[in-house]
């Protein structure tokens, strides 16, 4: 069962940008003709845009008590505690603080951010840094999915 489902997809100013960047171009290249500039145009625009796709298209997801966003992978019985970062937090967290060892999602247009200990010492990681939109949301089911499955299942059913 899914209890949380993001996608990381780029803002909308980033489309305006490349729209604004694709006229511009055109404007600059229509001494040229009106065929090559209405073609460059287009072709910055059909560079830019499955750039953009590929670069928003990474979800967080928690499902049947795993995390999984993008690379990461972490069940919930190795998930140890949960701190939501305010925008200066997670700039540090992303800059200065950040371990060699950890496993970073990074998105630059979100000013939010989850840390997550992995109380597993096998997986070699001391955290996981996801960026994100919710992160209270993120951090209540992660919470969720480390108390229902931090007991072994043999234990209970």
């Amino acid at each position: 069962m899914v209890i949380y489902d993001e996608r990381l997809s780029v803002p909308l100013r980033w489309w305006l940008a490349a729209l604004a960047a694709a006229a511009a171009l055109t404007a600059a290249l229509f001494p040229l003709g009106h065929l090559c500039a209405a073609a460059a145009g287009a072709m910055l625009l059909l560079v830019l845009a499955p750039a953009f796709r590929g670069y928003g298209a990474v979800r967080i997801r928690i499902c049947d008590g795993v995390l999984v966003a993008g690379p990461i992978v972490l069940r919930g019985e190795h998930t140890g505690t949960v701190e939501v970062l305010d925008e200066p937090a997670a700039f540090a967290w992303r800059t200065r603080l950040a371990g060699p060892r950890a496993r970073l999602l990074i998105r630059g247009y979100l000013p939010h951010a989850v840390r997550v200990e992995v109380a597993e010492p096998t997986l070699l990681c001391p955290y996981v840094y996801l960026s994100t939109r919710h992160p209270e949301s993120l951090a209540a089911a992660l919470t969720e999915a480390r108390d229902h499955y931090a007991t072994p299942a043999a234990a209970g059913h």
